[in-house]
């Protein structure tokens, strides 16, 4: 790691710090303003669909522009929209501050990927970038936990005036980091430009997951606390499992090849959230958080480098954008429609379709296998 992969390395870790600080709160949050559970599923939803929104013009102004001016406004939104949240009134105050938190999302982490692509030894790529995907699993470790820890005691306006601190440290520390040289693209701003039609197979396979991520940290608090669990369980094991798995996953893709790595985790994230459907107690709900763990390190790994792989040094930016609004889309259907799926038809159904679709995915990853 040189000293720029490194202050890159606590910043992200920063900014994820603060979202991941609010994530299993905000179900509960909203619930306690009155949303009902239909929409609570729309309404967090929206985030990801802002995130989604703003990806493909944040990649290519990253390739056209620079990636340091992405990533401050970034920060700068998330401090912002973190204050926001005590000032939100009903569904409709909630959904607009949810709006104005997903566009940091999409800014922020889609330069700062750019950057470690940049920086990273070709030979080495997946083993980099998946030591920096480490920073935001480490933040998901720590903050569920101690987000509701904050909430249950203190309450909800203190929890979000600490996650906006946390987001301006991102910010300063991110004022630290040099703009990394490398060739601009030309590209002028069109539809067609906001999209690395190069890297659209392996973000469908990234998209296919996020529909069942998308159900889980939707509602996975919700059904934990009605099993009188600490849902931050499941987090705190998920994630730490995620960060332990990343580097070496990285190194397995670029030795083996990222498909063959990817399917490997399809599979045990699809093991997992199959046994989250029938999950009753803290020993299986973490359980099936390490299960989930290791799949969902290893695939987001490979995924990564494989889009990065497929495309010249001018337009990675613009693979990065397509990627994350993959991911983010993902995530937004998965909330929205695990809503519509809890209501109907209960959370074990749910949790067993979003299982089908991870699944999908790697049946999609091993029939394009690209070229090594």
């Amino acid at each position: 790691m040189t000293a720029s992969l490194r202050l890159l390395w606590f910043g992200a870790f920063a900014f994820f710090l603060s979202f991941f600080l609010l994530l299993a709160v905000l179900p509960l949050y909203a619930r306690a303003v009155g949303v009902g559970d239909r929409a609570i599923g729309g309404v967090l939803g929206a985030f990801a669909f802002a995130a989604m929104l703003v990806r493909p013009w944040a990649g290519w102004a990253a390739d056209r522009h620079g990636r340091r001016p992405l990533m401050l406004a970034g920060a700068l939104v998330f401090a912002v929209a973190s204050l926001a949240y005590s000032l939100a009134a009903g569904a409709l105050g909630l959904l607009a501050v949810r709006l104005l938190h997903g566009c940091g999302m999409g800014l922020y982490p889609t330069a700062a990927s750019a950057v470690v692509a940049d920086l990273a030894p070709p030979a080495r790529r997946g083993a980099v970038m998946g030591t920096f995907g480490a920073a935001a699993n480490i933040a998901m470790a720590l903050a569920p936990i101690a987000g509701l820890a904050v909430a249950d005691r203190l309450g909800f306006v203190p929890l979000f005036q600490l996650a906006a601190c946390v987001a301006v440290v991102a910010l300063l520390l991110t004022q630290r980091l040099p703009e990394p040289a490398r060739s601009r693209a030309t590209i002028p701003f069109t539809p067609g430009a906001l999209v690395s039609v190069e890297a659209l197979v392996p973000s469908a396979v990234l998209f296919l997951v996020m529909l069942g991520y998308g159900a889980l940290v939707t509602f996975l608090p919700i059904h934990a606390r009605q099993q009188d669990v600490n849902p931050g369980l499941f987090f705190l094991v998920f994630a730490l499992v995620v960060t332990a798995v990343r580097n070496y996953a990285g190194h397995l893709s670029d030795r083996f090849g990222r498909v063959s790595v990817a399917a490997a985790g399809l599979g045990l994230a699809a093991a997992a959230l199959a046994a989250l459907a029938v999950a009753s107690d803290a020993s299986s709900l973490m359980a099936a958080g390490v299960i989930y763990g290791a799949g969902f390190g290893a695939l987001t790994t490979a995924l990564l480098a494989w889009c990065v792989d497929v495309v010249d040094e001018a337009n990675r930016g613009r693979a990065m954008g397509t990627y994350y609004t993959a991911l983010e889309l993902g995530i937004g259907l998965g909330s929205l429609g695990a809503g519509f799926g809890v209501e109907a038809v209960g959370f074990a159904p749910t949790f067993l379709g979003a299982a089908a679709a991870t699944l999908t995915g790697a049946a999609l990853a091993l029939s394009r296998r690209p070229a090594r």
